[in-house]
Order: C-alpha cells, then structure tokens, then sequence
C-alpha cells in the first residue's frame, strides 16, 4: 500500500513514537531465539475427541492419604453401592454427607463407579475419592424430563454458603457430557489447513461442536457459590456438558494437582471458570478442554488476587483468559510457568487473552515465561464497549492500565497478536501502559490465502461484540456463514489506540510465503492507515528442539 506523505501522517508517526517504544536488543544487534522443548500431546482415535496420552501420572498421587488422623464415614455404609440407581445413590450420599459435616470426618467414596444425582457439599467435610473410584451424572435418557428436574441441580457436585471443605481424590469426578450433548455436524479430527484461511478455520472448527441436547440440563462437575476457604487436590475432573469448575463469589479457593480430561468438543466446556472470585491459586493442573482453559470472569463480582502456575493447558478458544463478561474490576492477576497447546489438531483462539468488554479496570496483570504450541495467536488484549448490563456493566467503558506479559515462546502460530483499545461515543479509550518483553513466535510452515482489509470499519463496528483474536476484524452478520474475516496486515503485533505500550524483542518469523503488506508490528492510525515500524524480527536466527 502506497502511502502519500502529509503533515497527518508525520503527526501521526510522531504520535506513534511517543507512546509506543520499540528496541531490539540491547546491544542493536539480533540474537539467536531458542525455543524450548515442547511436550508433544495426542488424539485418540476417531473424532479425536479426548488426548490420548494425558500425563497422570505426573499429576496425581496414589498414595492412601491418612487425613491427620481424622474419623472417616463411607458412602456404603449409608447405602450407597455400584448396583443401585442415581437416586438411590444421591440419597444415601446426602446422608453420609450430613454425619460427615456434623461429625467433621473424611467422606469416602471407594469401591467402583457410583452413579448419582446432584450431590450438595457441607462445611468442614473432604470429599476423598479413592483410586479407581468414580461419582458419575446417570445417561442422559436413564430419566425422564422431570426426573431429572428433581435430581439434578446443575452440577455434579454443588456448594452454596457452605465453607471449609475440600474433595481430594485420586478418584474421578464424571460430568457423562458427551451423552448429555448432540453429535457433532462432522465428527473427524479437525486437521491443521495446508494453506490457511481464517474463515474456513473458523467454521471448521464449530462443524465439529457438540452442543448440549438440552440447555436446560447442562451439568457442570463442581459448581461452588459464596464458599470460603476452598480447595480441589489431586483428582481427576471428566467431561461436563457446559464449564467443568465453576467458582462464583467465593473467597480462598486452591487447585492443585487436578487433572480436567475434556471431550474438547463439548461446546462451552470452559476449565476453570474464576467469576467474581478472589484469593485463588491454581498450580501444577493438567486441563484438556474445548472452550477456554482458565478463564476469569468479573460478571458478577470483582476478582483480586489470582495465581496460575505450572500448568498444562490444551483449550480450542482461549489458553487463559480474562474475560468475555468483565462487569467489575479485575487485578493483581499473576500466571507463569505454564505450557500451552492444541494437540495435533487445528482450532483456538489466543494464548493469552486479557479482554475488558464491559466496563471493567484491569490492572496489575503479570504473564511470564509461557511456551506454547500449535496455538493460533499467542496474545490478545482488547479493550471493548460492548457494556453488556447482564455481565455487570454500569454503562461507561472500563480500562486495561498495566500488563506485562514476557519471556513467551511461541510456536507453529497462524494468527498475529493484537493490542487493541475503542472509540465510544466519541471519545478514544486506549490500552494503556503494557510491557511485552522476550515475545519469541514462529508460523507454522504452509500455504496461506489472505483477506487484508486496510479500513476500520470493520474492527470499530465489532468493539462491541464478543472479541477474540479471530474477530480483531471481522464483522458478524446473522451468522458465521455469512460474516466476514479479515487478516491482520501484519504477521507480528497489531495495534490500535494504545498509550504507552513498549516492545522488547518482539521477535517474529513469518511463514516463508507470507504476503502480508507490513511486516512485524503495525499501529493503526484512523486519518493514515497502517504506520509500520520494525521491531527485532529474525526470519533466520530460530533454533527449535
């Protein structure tokens, strides 16, 4: 694109110096990238619809745990038993539920599978279930419509008001999603396209969606509303019909060693949903899931003090993610150490995503030394207006002031990230104050078929919609058939309406074909266009293992 030479445009390049830093290395020269060793991960076969080699082992503790000594009360002793139906079952359970809570003691669940209705948490009871053990949702068409009213509450197991508790396992808690969802449009592995296009991949990837046969029965595993004092250990979580771990309104929640194996087709089958929930930590988790993977959502409440580390993560949207439903004020927000991928397939969305889209402040968020995989774009922050008063908005645009995201490593990528802030009214709301530092990406090796679109209608008319890196610009219109997908100009970082946003060794190699009419990084300006500018960019100097 050949641009005239104006006074707006060198207004606009200077504009753009002043808040937008660049340096490649320190000593002006380019540096070898080597990327890490990457864990490779596989489907099972057919559909693909599980990860056929989940690490276990490496996650989980078969150890009998001795619970300090405490008194145990077993499922069987209540009635419980592998021959007995899901009523039976949840009626024997809440039994020994109550005599745990009043007595203090460990409540057991050993012996086989145990299939059972909705099962409700009482305070100060640990839920143990032991290796080989299962708490399983019954088959979807084992009862009628109403029974299932009386004996399921939404979740698997269920916690309201209730504080002090804990479920450990080894043992497994099952969702049955696959059998409370509708077979997928086309059920076959989602292989990674010979010559991308963003729309075919796009709807590729929802051709193979399983939605729910009933919206009205969508399970999560856990689903836990104003609790204190929290946590999940060593356990096995197995494929809900809608978001596996729920946590809304609660305070002081702790995850660990917990192993979420997802049918990743299952549709809206977020990992770990973090809404309007604070003091949590999340360490050493193994999530195979087919919507985000750790997800935090302000729809209902404000989220302060949140911790992932040392986690593995395959989702087919969002890595972690912050947002869509960001109503209240999100901070102190610390993720690092942690492996991201899609296993062998195509599909997802970005690594990181850090999205306020209904009025919420985000500030104080910290992303370090991340590698991933196969993930098509390895960062997303978005600004938004969509001000949806049901996710908490008080109607005025919120702000994202403060992010560091460094030391990330990305491989085999299809999609350029993006740092986008939106204009409301009149008025600009910039993303303000990021620092990305060591952003080490390289494209996957293919063809490529592009649609650049150099205008901004396109991504002003969607700052209101629901923004994930595919939709930076694209237009919805009645549906995904119909709508429009437009790539990036850029193969490395696009911006638009940002204020201080600085760029330390942003290195990027492209494809080996790629067309793009910019090179690296790219800043929007709404009166000039594309302005360009170069930031440490090796196409040579990759070293991968």
């Amino acid at each position: 694109m050949k641009k005239k030479i104006t006074v707006f445009t060198l207004l606009a390049v200077m504009a753009f110096a002043l808040v937008f830093s660049l340096s490649a290395c320190d000593d002006g020269k380019e540096k070898e990238v080597v990327f890490p060793e990457m864990k490779e991960y596989y489907l099972t076969e057919g559909d693909g619809a599980h990860v056929s080699n989940v690490p276990y082992d490496e996650y989980l503790d078969y150890a009998t745990p001795t619970f300090d000594g405490r008194a145990v009360v077993d499922i069987r002793d209540y009635g419980a038993s592998t021959d007995k139906s899901a009523v039976e079952n949840a009626e024997a359970i809440s039994n020994a539920m109550k005599e745990a809570s009043a007595s203090g003691a460990v409540l057991k669940v050993d012996g086989g599978v145990y299939y059972t209705g909705t099962v409700n948490m009482l305070s100060g009871v640990t839920l143990y279930i032991a290796k080989d053990s299962v708490l399983k949702l019954p088959d979807y068409d084992d009862y009628s419509a109403e029974e299932k009213r009386v004996i399921l509450s939404g979740a698997l197991i269920r916690a309201e008001g209730v504080d002090n508790w804990s479920i450990v396992g080894p043992g497994k808690l099952d969702g049955n999603g696959t059998d409370y969802t509708k077979e997928s449009a086309n059920p076959t592995k989602n292989l990674p396209q010979e010559t991308f296009e963003l729309k075919k991949k796009v709807l590729s990837y929802r051709d193979r969606l399983r939605n729910r046969r009933s919206e009205e029965f969508g399970c999560n595993i856990l689903y836990a509303r104003d609790c204190e004092n929290i946590a999940l250990e060593n356990l096995i979580v197995y494929e809900p019909s809608t978001w596996t771990i729920k946590l809304e309104l609660c305070d002081g929640v702790e995850i660990r060693n917990v192993v979420i194996d997802n049918n990743i087709y299952v549709a809206n089958s977020d990992g770990i949903d973090v809404c309007g929930t604070s003091n949590v930590d999340i360490s050493r988790c193994f999530i195979a899931t087919g919507d985000d993977g750790i997800v935090l959502k302000s729809n209902v409440g404000e989220i302060h003090n949140v911790t992932v580390t040392d986690c593995e993560i395959m989702s087919l949207a969002n890595n972690f993610k912050i947002g869509t439903e960001t109503g209240y004020d999100v901070s102190d927000i610390t993720v690092s150490d942690c492996y991201f991928f899609t296993a062998e397939i195509a599909g997802g969305n970005s690594g990181i995503a850090i999205e306020s889209a209904d009025g919420a402040n985000i500030s104080a968020v910290t992303v370090s030394d991340i590698v991933m995989n196969n993930v098509p774009s390895a960062l997303l922050i978005w600004l938004g207006c969509r001000l949806d008063k049901d996710k908490g908005s008080n109607g005025a645009v919120g702000s994202i002031d403060g992010v560091t995201v460094k030391n990330i490593y990305a491989k085999d990528v299809d999609i350029a990230s993006a740092v986008v802030g939106c204009e409301y009214k009149d008025q600009v709301y910039p993303v303000k104050n990021v620092v990305l530092d060591n952003i080490n990406i390289a494209y996957r090796e293919c063809g490529e078929k592009l649609d650049i679109y150099n205008g901004n209608d396109v991504l002003h008319s969607n700052m209101n919609g629901y923004p994930e890196i595919t939709r930076v610009s694209h237009m919805y219109l009645i549906s995904h058939e119909l709508s429009t997908y437009h790539d990036m100009p850029v193969y490395g970082l696009y911006m638009y309406n940002v204020d201080n946003v600085k760029a330390t060794a942003f290195n990027v190699k492209p494809r080996s074909v790629n067309t793009r009419p910019f090179t690296n990084v790219g800043y929007y300006d709404e009166r000039d266009g594309i302005v360009n500018s170069e930031v440490s960019s090796s196409s040579e100097n990759f070293v991968f293992n």
